[in-house]
């Protein structure tokens, strides 16, 4: 390890400005490589480099450019979705903690997950198509009666439909497949109620922390959400059943180590995977997480990164509360 550990931060997005005052804190110098080069960040990350990585999920011109950082830096994070699979093939690559070889090499978009899942209770119905009398036989066994339409590779529920009618499904299908320009669309049973956010922290394929977010989202169909509430009766309440279904999405996934961000709905006692993300929530959780429970994702995610024994420290005299945040948008 360098006298002064190095981080390589693979893509980052809004709102990660605090990540770099932790790290700075702890003395771990950043080097960021974003396809933006956000300038709120040319000032915070000890190096800033503007190189295209992908193009869409093919590989960017810049991506061998990275070649040039093995051997000098100590660990490896992702704080957007594109970035992680980079992240995890290079910490393998270079012997680095990762979040393993699935999310390397075999996790490439979002029916993959759903694969692996198979059996473990935490999979949906679902079917990788472009056809719309497949997407209405899916349709037409869904309990709710709705599915939900959405792309193998977004995020941010970009793009996403919910379907009721077997005569919507055409157009469905065909706005989902062209927001990312993919063949085929994702479409699986639709799970009423609350989705909940899970903040997870793995170590060498161990759960050591999940936390519980509640969220509120826009109405249909654009899932946006507004809100994320994290409550210590909730807390207590659902945390060690979500603690299960982490484990066994974990295990399923074959994660090694990862601070990780999966949304998910409860069906009675039963839980769903709706998505997941190899890398530390974004929309201010992380910031909400510290107020409500004195943990910080991002020291912990600095840990991981690192290699320590130990990623899971909670600020001392820290009392469990109430912590939110809200997001007005303008129209």
């Amino acid at each position: 390890m360098n006298a002064r550990p190095t981080v390589l931060v693979i893509g980052i997005g809004p709102l990660r400005e605090r990540f770099f005052a932790v790290a700075e804190r702890r003395g771990v110098d950043t080097i960021l490589v974003d396809e933006t080069a956000y300038s709120r960040y040319d000032r915070l990350a000890t190096e800033n480099h503007a190189w295209q990585l992908t193009d869409h999920q093919d590989p960017g011109p810049d991506l061998d450019r990275l070649k040039s950082f093995a051997g000098k830096v100590d660990g490896i994070l992702a704080f957007n979705d594109w970035g992680t699979r980079i992240a995890a093939r290079l910490a393998k690559e270079w012997g680095l903690p990762g979040a393993g070889p699935a999310v390397a090499e075999e996790l490439t978009h979002k029916a993959d997950v759903r694969s692996r899942l198979a059996g473990t209770g935490a999979e949906l119905p679902f079917v990788l198509t472009a056809d719309p009398a497949e997407a209405e036989e899916l349709l037409r066994s869904a309990p709710s009666g709705e599915v939900i339409v959405k792309p193998v590779d977004g995020a941010a529920s970009l793009g996403i439909r919910r379907v009721a009618d077997p005569a919507e499904l055409p157009a469905a299908l065909s706005a989902v497949m062209s927001t990312t320009g993919q063949p085929r669309a994702l479409v699986e049973h639709f799970v009423p109620g609350p989705e909940l956010s899970l903040e997870a922290v793995v170590s060498a394929g161990r759960t050591l922390f999940v936390g519980v977010t509640e969220k509120t989202c826009t109405a249909p169909p654009s899932f946006v959400e507004t809100r994320h509430v994290i409550d210590p009766a909730t807390q207590r309440e659902l945390g060690p059943s979500a603690r299960h279904f982490v484990d066994s999405v974990v295990t399923a996934l074959d994660i090694d180590s990862a601070v990780l961000h999966l949304e998910a709905k409860r069906d009675g006692d039963r839980w769903h995977l709706i998505e997941i993300a190899f890398r530390p929530a974004g929309g201010l959780i992380s910031d909400v997480l510290l107020r409500a429970t004195g943990l910080d994702l991002y020291d912990a995610a600095l840990s991981v990164a690192l290699g320590e024994a130990d990623p899971v420290r909670t600020r001392p005299g820290t009392t469990p509360q109430v912590a939110a945040v809200e997001f007005v948008a303008g129209t």
